[in-house]
């Protein structure tokens, strides 16, 4: 049997003695050292033992701590006697001691845990002040390894996997509670609005984690990276090279990448390029082995943590399989010139838009372009849903630039007779062979006839 030695030396630990009395009385022997009556209870039962001792009087208490004393809690709010029982005791057994002063004379020892009442009653204020990260104290190594937070409606991790934000923070995701419930997430939960996570990893970690989760607009290429990434492939004709340039570097300008990341393959002279090292948040590296682009870019995708992809119309189809593998945006540069844009086109007629809301305003908010959605004549009960959502979704960040056009037409035709504008879809499926698009059209590959335009293609995970 446990034998555990109190230190009662406060009206609080009279309330100590009554919980452990209703709830562990069968676990242990409990020996009560007090000074006053005020500050005890005598719980009438064979394992309470008592003794009205000054805790100055070390002489005739320390024979109690030869019987295998397991624990000793030394609640005395009178510091002059605490400091005077903790260093008396410091080597008898494992210690909790409760400390109510900012300053104390406390041995520092692997067997004393100290519970800083200062502390406790205001991290608890902390705790019901908005926006705080809410680290667990009270268990585990109370370092702040476990978190609790919000997800807000406009948050860059809203519509996301677990194992996607664990995958790129490194954190695990213990349980989501949603609407006084909770749930073991799997890689199919959802992570949706106003979820609760209760999140375990490295301190840093989560700090981060929570700084991220509570952004406003103005992160993209953020959740799904840091930087931007260009793989260029030398063998490309110059005209090329020269138009993916100006986009990787017009989109590095815009965005809130920390830095454009440019691979090089089978490497030849190129002036322009070769000119872009005397800036240090764009890093150029040549690969004077390998002229596999496939493996070059899946080797790059974790690497250099990339968020957004810049390539071609010529290269998106080469390689379509493996750009929708990779699960990471895509901007894919049309004929346009990206800096021409004047206004982001979306198709209104996709259930999965949703997911990709986050992204899509922080891109039209970081390119400071407007957001028409394309919706259809035939109203369903899906996409009015999907409808009111987005207009919420603008209305907390106040984003007025948005507008709703229905189209009684193909939306497709309509979109080829216009200019300069720039599309942005789910990325849900690979593409398909543009033939296969015009003789079975679907709304979800649409964007594969309209080429000509700049797309982001945001991946659902």
């Amino acid at each position: 049997m446990n034998k555990i030695v109190i230190f009662a030396g406060c009206k609080e630990s009279k309330i100590l003695i009554e919980k452990i009395a209703s709830s562990y009385i069968k676990e242990a022997e409990y020996y009560i050292i007090y000074e006053k009556e005020e500050d005890i209870v005598k719980i009438e039962k064979d394992n309470f033992f008592y003794y009205k001792i000054s805790f100055f009087a070390f002489d005739i208490y320390k024979s109690i701590f030869y019987k295998d004393i397991n624990k000793i809690i030394i609640f005395i709010k009178n510091k002059i006697e605490a400091e005077f029982v903790i260093n008396k005791i410091k080597n008898f057994s494992s210690i909790v001691f409760v400390k109510f002063w900012k300053n104390i004379n406390i041995p520092f020892q692997n067997n004393i845990e100290i519970i800083d009442n200062i502390e406790l009653i205001t991290n608890k204020i902390l705790d019901h002040l908005p926006d705080v990260p809410l680290f667990a104290r009270d268990i585990g190594l109370g370092i702040g390894e476990i978190l609790e937070v919000e997800i807000p409606p406009h948050s860059i991790f809203t519509y996301k996997t677990p194992s996607f934000i664990e995958r790129w923070k490194n954190i695990k995701i213990a349980v989501i509670y949603r609407e006084n419930k909770f749930i073991i997430p799997n890689r199919h939960t959802l992570i949706l609005p106003n979820d609760k996570l209760l999140l375990i990893g490295e301190p840093e970690r989560l700090k981060s984690f929570f700084i991220e989760s509570k952004k406003n607009l103005g992160a993209f290429p953020a959740p799904y990276g840091q930087n931007i990434y260009l793989l260029l492939d030398m063998q490309l004709n110059q005209k090329m090279i020269s138009n993916l340039l100006k986009s990787a570097l017009f989109l590095h300008r815009k965005l809130k990448n920390k830095k454009l990341i440019i691979k090089i393959i089978n490497p030849t002279l190129n002036f322009k390029l070769y000119k872009l090292f005397k800036f240090k948040n764009i890093d150029i590296y040549t690969d004077y082995f390998s002229n596999d682009y496939i493996s070059t870019l899946k080797n790059d995708i974790e690497k250099y943590s990339i968020g957004l992809i810049v390539t071609n119309n010529e290269y998106f189809y080469k390689y379509k399989k493996t750009f929708f593998e990779i699960k990471t945006p895509i901007f894919k540069q049309g004929s346009e010139s990206v800096k021409k844009c004047i206004e982001f086109v979306v198709l209104l007629q996709h259930k999965m838009l949703d997911r990709i809301a986050p992204a899509l305003f922080d891109l039209s908010f970081q390119l400071n372009l407007g957001i028409n959605f394309l919706e259809p004549t035939n109203e369903t009960k899906d996409l009015n849903e999907l409808k009111e959502y987005l207009k919420k979704f603008a209305k907390v960040y106040n984003f007025k630039n948005i507008s709703f056009t229905k189209t009684q037409k193909n939306p497709v035709l309509k979109l080829l007779k216009r200019q300069n504008i720039c599309l942005i879809e789910p990325f849900i499926k690979p593409p398909v062979p543009k033939i296969t698009e015009i003789i079975h059209p679907k709304i979800e590959n649409a964007y594969i006839m309209l080429d000509k335009f700049n797309q982001f293609l945001i991946p659902i995970k």
